[in-house]
């Protein structure tokens, strides 16, 4: 609820001050009642006058619903054939209320668009190939129609040619002298087996001449390639693509500029200079290693201040003093890099004197005490007690008991022994699920969650899988292992639901990685008609597995007895994370961070680590095979901490982490050193930072002015147009319309083909992100012939409508009155009553000593009041219910 007006509520201060001083003045109850009547009367008068409104969820249904026909022309279509939307405008305008918008010019906004007409009345289809990459992604335009349960279709034209194109990627800002690594991604519009040679250019000079091929499926490839830049400055690279199967050469190049800056200064503090940790750092930055942070004596602040990273090597917590923490936490906070490695005096170690609870430890991302290890994943137990699951089955015995003898199954099962799990009902809405965890590896716990679901009983309402997904994901959203959804239902799901609200549901499990199986036990005799499979005999269940973003699993009982999967079979052996080993691998934990994109651990082992626990708001990027964090990172102030919780690779001879300074493992120390660094570039005279650019697409300028005074910076001898964003840092956005490399005051920038040519082929993605919404992917052909029939000529939406609570508050103060009145009326007619009374007493005992019967006329024009007040009120009551009506 809110107020449209809420200003008018401080009125009520003075009338309640005002209130507050007649009731003390007034004499009797009369008088107080009287104050107060009116004072509350007044009241809600005041909160009527401020409009309080709330909103309601109304659902809606259409006939002829609207239909948005969003046709995509830019270039990335030209590998299709034409006048797709078109055709389907010209067939559906007499089935639909239809609109019809393009997408054109060379970028594609087609996130946008979705997120624009996903009004939840709307049906939208999409004649496009999926490419988005102007504004909102489609991901962000797909979640939008999600959320407003707007249907998206799509409609994919014929492939008529096929094409390749190119591109480079990696830094732009590189370190003199120090192996760089870059990525030559080759895409095609097609599918089919292609082969192709590319020919990567150093400042026009070859350096590499290779020939890959794409299998049958392929519709991108990634190789990498490494080289030096041995001089400062600007810098080019230049990949030239040819293949037989290319027909538009206007993506078959792509140019890189480069800007090579000096080596960042690096402190290194460390009591073994010689470790590998050292020698990695060493060949990497100009590097001073210390064993303390006190060898700099009173100059720190200035050491630190020309330093970008500082490194910390099995710092032991004592050989810190709190001035050069609060020197640290200073540095940090203010822009600088700060990496922790570990070691057996560092982190947890020694015992009594690690960093757990010091001053030093608010910097990092962890806390000095090992990860309790909760299992090794979370499940879900569905569970369906609706009353469905009352049916019998061969064994003469309610489904229901089948149903929980599998969930029982499951918590008994050794592939689960290790797991967390919980359950909820489906078909109960009088139980509130809690989401609470039990660890089966700990007896007690585990014959707790069976006693729970041996005593469960067949509940009050209908199966309702979508509520019981509404419960869960919140309990999902808040826990960090891996969940498998386990449905055990007797499969009649669509009571009051339609398949594709059940598709959504089950669609938001994947956003958590979700992996979902459903255990269908039912019999012929179970099955409700349009429930349990649709006009075509295709089971909804299964259906469900099939349609799910995430991996989905089937299996069936149609007898309605217990289902016993061989789970090692479907899901592959589990690890025993309580096996003593004495090295473990290192896995990647968050692929899409930038330290760890592209990076394989897998073959990098490892002996020992520290234990530690990742604090609310940190990322944890690299864990040990047990699940323990190695590698975790924050943000603290402007700068960035990383915690390595592993040794430098020769440790007083521990040797926990040998093969981490080695291939590949040494690129997530370059990489999270560079990270931590955030800007290796000096902070003296103007630096600028400009990303290489597309054709026609903006792209910012950022200027970094370190000394006094305004920067000057030209393009083709054009003074560019600077705006100050904040103290000493300047930007301008630029757009340019050809391509090749320009030189803005040394600096390179290059312009390459337009972005519409990059993305080329129907996106990977597209069918998943349609089918989320419970929309289908089609052919011309296919849309034509079967979107009436999947969709209807009628659309239900739900839409929120404000309720104005004025009339209600104008009712309360006129019955408030009424009663006031009423009340006093009723006292003053006793009061009269007893007044006759007693004049007929002392008239009998004194006759004619009595003086004249007290005037009833003002109390018959007091009955006439209250009489028209009551005919006024009752008129007043059949126009608001007349008016309530007309609404409606």
């Amino acid at each position: 609820m809110y107020f449209e007006m809420p200003l008018l509520l401080l009125l009520i201060i003075p009338v309640a001050l005002i209130a507050l001083y007649f009731f003390q003045k007034a004499f009797g109850r009369k008088q107080k009642l009287l104050v107060s009547s009116r004072a509350v009367i007044a009241v809600i008068l005041i909160i009527a006058l401020a409009n309080p409104v709330s909103f309601m969820t109304v659902t809606r249904t259409d006939v002829n619903p609207d239909l948005v026909l969003v046709a995509d022309s830019t270039p990335s279509m030209g590998y299709f054939s034409t006048g797709a939307g078109q055709e389907l405008y010209d067939y559906f305008s007499d089935k639909f209320q239809i609109k019809y918008d393009t997408l054109g010019g060379n970028s594609t906004a087609l996130g946008e668009k979705v997120a624009q007409y996903a009004d939840g009345k709307n049906q939208i289809i999409l004649v496009s190939d999926g490419n988005s990459n102007y504004g909102k992604t489609l991901e962000e335009g797909i979640d939008v129609a999600v959320q407003t349960n707007t249907t998206v279709s799509a409609v994919v034209p014929t492939l008529e040619k096929n094409d390749l194109s190119i591109e480079l990627t990696g830094d732009k800002s590189v370190i003199y002298s120090n192996v760089q690594e870059f990525g030559v991604t080759v895409r095609q519009a097609g599918t089919g087996n292609v082969t192709y040679t590319y020919v990567i250019k150093q400042n026009n000079n070859t350096i590499l001449n290779e020939t890959f091929s794409m299998t049958d499926g392929e519709q991108e490839k990634t190789t990498y390639f490494q080289t030096r830049f041995m001089y400062l400055g600007a810098h080019t690279l230049e990949a030239t693509l040819t293949s037989s199967a290319d027909t538009d050469p206007i993506n078959n190049a792509f140019t890189k500029s480069i800007y090579v800056i000096e080596k960042p200064n690096v402190i290194v503090v460390t009591s073994e200079p010689k470790a590998s940790l050292t020698q990695v750092t060493g060949s990497l930055y100009n590097v001073t290693v210390v064993e303390t942070l006190s060898a700099f004596g009173a100059s720190l602040p200035d050491a630190l201040a020309a330093s970008k990273t500082v490194v910390l090597d099995n710092m032991f917590v004592g050989n810190m003093t709190d001035e050069e923490v609060a020197y640290l936490k200073e540095y940090v906070s203010e822009g600088g890099g700060l990496l922790v490695v570990g070691g057996k005096t560092s982190y947890d170690y020694p015992v009594g004197h690690s960093y757990l609870d010091s001053s030093f430890e608010k910097l990092l991302p962890v806390v000095s005490v090992p990860s309790d290890w909760e299992g090794i994943q979370d499940v879900y137990l569905f569970i369906d007690v609706s009353d469905s699951a009352s049916a019998h089955n061969a064994n003469n015995e309610p489904i229901l008991s089948s149903i929980k003898k599998s969930a029982i199954n499951i918590i008994e099962s050794d592939y689960f022994k290790e797991a967390n799990i919980t359950y909820f009902t489906i078909g109960d809405k009088s139980r509130n699920d809690t989401g609470e965890f039990f660890f089966v590896g700990n007896p007690r716990e585990s014959e707790a969650l069976k006693k729970e679901i041996e005593e469960l009983k067949t509940g009050d309402g209908q199966t309702d899988l979508v509520h019981t997904f509404d419960r869960a994901i919140p309990v999902m959203e808040n826990r960090s292992g891996q969940p498998l959804v386990i449905i055990i239902s007797d499969g009649n799901l669509l009571n009051q639901r339609t398949y594709n609200e059940l598709l959504r549901a089950a669609n938001q499990a994947d956003k958590y990685g979700a992996t979902m199986l459903f255990m269908n036990t039912y019999t012929n005799g179970s099955k409700r008609p349009s429930q349990f499979n649709d006009s075509r005999g295709n089971i909804y269940a299964k259906s469900l597995m099939r349609n799910y973003k995430g991996d989905g699993v089937y299996v069936e009982s149609n007898k309605g007895l217990p289902i016993y999967p061989n789970f090692s079979q479907m899901f592959g052996e589990v690890e025993n994370p309580n096996e003593n080993v004495t090295e473990t691998n290192l896995y990647v934990s968050n692929p899409k961070h930038f330290i760890v994109q592209g990076l394989n651990l897998s073959e990098t082992n490892i002996s020992g680590y520290n234990g530690v626990t990742p604090k609310a708001g940190s990322d944890k990027l690299v864990i040990a095979g047990d699940g323990s964090p190695i590698l975790t990172v924050w943000r603290y102030g402007l700068g960035r901490v990383a915690a390595l919780t592993t040794d430098n690779g020769d440790g007083n001879g521990n040797y926990w982490a040998s093969e981490l300074y080695g291939s590949p493992g040494s690129k997530l120390i370059s990489a999270t050193t560079n990270w931590v660094m955030a800007d290796p570039n000096k902070e003296s005279g103007l630096v600028i930072d400009c990303p290489d650019a597309y054709v026609g697409q903006p792209v910012t300028l950022r200027v970094n002015m370190y000394d006094p005074g305004v920067p000057v910076l030209t393009l083709n001898e054009q003074k560019l147009l600077l705006t100050m964003e904040s103290e000493g840092v300047y930007v301008t956005e630029l757009i340019f319309n050809e391509t090749g490399t320009y030189n803005i005051s040394g600096y390179p920038v290059t312009v390459n083909y337009p972005l519409e040519y990059r993305n080329i082929g129907v996106y990977q993605d597209f069918r998943k992100l349609i089918e989320s919404t419970g929309g289908i992917v089609y052919t011309v052909s296919e849309a034509k012939s079967l979107y009436v029939k999947y969709n209807g000529e009628t659309t239900s939406y739900q839409t929120r409508e404000a309720v104005s609570f004025n009339v209600y508050l104008l009712l309360l103060a006129l019955l408030i009155f009424l009663a006031e009145v009423i009340y006093r009326r009723v006292t003053e007619i006793r009061e009269l009553k007893r007044l006759h009374e007693e004049y007929d007493r002392r008239e009998k005992e004194s006759p004619g000593s009595m003086p004249a019967r007290p005037d009833m006329s003002q109390f018959r024009r007091q009955n006439d009041m209250v009489a028209d007040a009551k005919g006024d009120a009752k008129k007043f009551l059949a126009k608001m219910k007349d008016k309530t009506k007309k609404n409606k």
